[in-house]
């Protein structure tokens, strides 16, 4: 294997990697964010969603940007935004100052994953491909290990500020290297006399007008508020706009027709059901915990990275296991674990520590590498060097979106259900023929109901019982999407040449 091209494509996993740590690394500090930017439950998801939701806005035009710009070039201005972005996170002092300079973080910072994935399959040969992916499974989720870990030490022991700022000298340092090494610089000027400006207005408003609902929608009262009600429409005007305009013109900003290839397809429904069973857990533990007891930043980024840290470990056996068993058995196997870790977690309690969340984390971390790895494999494995940038945009659009939804619909879920169970065990508590009264009369010092340190407990203990019943109905609802991709491997068009056996 050609060592300048491993060079190349190291370079761009490191910058893939610095842009995931960022989207991560917030999620053992929300609590402490929440209370340093003044935000509330609901709006301190923007501080990852943003980053996620301008991810969503660029990375379908990153693999038209590589033609126009170059390979060198797209990431050097990514970095290069990145890094800018990360500083002005670094001075933030309000809630809307982070969301905007997250949502920098995640624009610029976006185009460098379509970039690595594309790489992967344009640099090696289709024998090479195992190894090579085995390589970015392993080091590309060290964010789902190291970003919640590094934030909560960071946040803890120097400032919440170093979360951003610890990348800046990493980046430079990247970005001069890329400079040096990347010489992937050819240029399809022609493009610039070929672009789709509409089909980049529609799918921007399509877009953001999907987000927009679903992160406000249970905020807003969904239907009953205008402003969802016209996000909506403005969606679905714009989405049928944007495939029309898509698949007429001549030269699309977006190759729709890459759907058309089953395996594409197939591959893509399984990197939806990554995303739900990664992120969500990612957004909902830290939560959990902090509502549960007083936790450190350091102990919820430890559970967090534990899942992290089995995604890094088993990263090359699942390459080895793709390499001499072919693709089938990764998603099955990916599957299976990712099911039974999920469901594990739909049945926590209030007295779960974090030595109780270990085991489900760990068997997470098992199965979704399994699953991105087998999803992107099928997706990508057979598509031409020429339609390889336009497919892996598309790939990790799908990832990225549904991320950002999966985030939104899961914080909207979580005080919707958490608010339905409140209201459902205050009225048992207030039910003398009830169990829960009843239990609640052990103590003398509670025997009148009036009592106000009656009145405090029943109201904490309800409402810790909300956030475990809201988190179990969750992650038991989640548990169901790993049936999707188990019925539709056995659809995928095999090639052993490939390992698509």
């Amino acid at each position: 294997m050609p060592e300048k091209r491993l060079i190349i494509f190291m370079i761009l996993l490191m910058g893939f990697i610095l842009n995931m740590i960022s989207v991560q690394i917030v999620g053992s500090s929300f609590k402490y964010l929440q209370a340093e930017l003044n935000a509330s439950v609901d709006q301190i998801s923007y501080v990852m969603s943003a980053s996620l939701i301008a991810e969503v806005i660029i990375i379908p035009f990153s693999g038209w940007l590589a033609r126009l710009l170059s390979t060198r070039y797209l990431f050097l201005i990514s970095l290069g935004g990145f890094l800018v972005a990360s500083v002005g996170c670094a001075l933030s002092n309000n809630f809307v100052s982070m969301v905007i300079f997250r949502g920098g973080q995640g624009f610029f910072g976006g185009a460098m994953l379509p970039l690595m994935v594309t790489n992967i399959y344009s640099l090696f040969k289709p024998r090479e491909v195992p190894f090579i992916l085995s390589i970015a499974a392993t080091l590309g989720v060290s964010s789902v290990a190291l970003g919640p870990i590094l934030g909560g030490f960071l946040t803890e022991y120097i400032n919440w500020r170093w979360m951003f700022i610890y990348n800046i000298p990493i980046g430079i340092i990247i970005f001069f290297t890329g400079y040096i090494f990347i010489d992937l610089s050819k240029r399809e000027k022609e493009l610039f006399n070929k672009i789709d400006y509409q089909g980049i207005i529609y799918l921007a408003v399509s877009l953001v007008s999907l987000l927009l609902f679903i992160e406000e929608g249970e905020r807003r009262d969904w239907f009953e508020s205008n402003f969802i009600l016209s996000s909506f429409f403005l969606f679905l005007i714009f989405t049928t706009a944007f495939i029309v305009r898509e698949l007429k013109t001549k030269n699309p900003i977006i190759n729709l027709k890459i759907f058309y290839q089953i395996n594409f397809s197939i591959g893509c429904i399984g990197v939806v059901v990554f995303a739900i069973t990664l992120y969500v857990p990612i957004f909902l533990i830290p939560i959990f915990l902090g509502s549960m007891r007083i936790i450190d930043p350091l102990d919820i980024g430890l559970v967090i990275s534990s899942m992290g840290l089995a995604m890094m470990l088993v990263g090359p056996i699942a390459g080895k296991i793709l390499k001499n068993y072919g693709v089938k058995i990764v998603v099955i196997l990916g599957c299976l674990i990712t099911g039974f870790g999920t469901y594990l977690q739909s049945n926590i309690t209030s007295e779960f520590i974090i030595n109780d969340l270990l085991l489900s984390q760990i068997l997470k971390g098992v199965g979704t590498q399994f699953l991105w790895m087998g999803s992107q494999y099928i997706s990508l494995a057979n598509i031409k060097n020429k339609s390889i940038n336009n497919a892996s945009a598309m790939f990790n659009l799908i990832l990225r979106l549904v991320a950002a939804i999966s985030i939104a619909l899961s914080s909207n879920y979580l005080s919707k259900w958490k608010q339905e169970f409140f209201s459902h065990i205050l009225e048992n508590y207030n039910n003398k023929n009830s169990i829960f009264f009843q239990q609640s009369f052990r103590f003398s010092e509670f025997e009148n109901q009036n009592n106000q340190k009656y009145k405090e407990l029943i109201f904490f203990l309800s409402e810790r019982e909300a956030i475990v019943m809201a988190f179990n109905k969750i992650a038991f609802l989640s548990t169901w999407t790993v049936i999707i991709p188990l019925v539709l491997i056995f659809l995928i068009k095999t090639n052993k040449s490939s390992y698509l056996y």
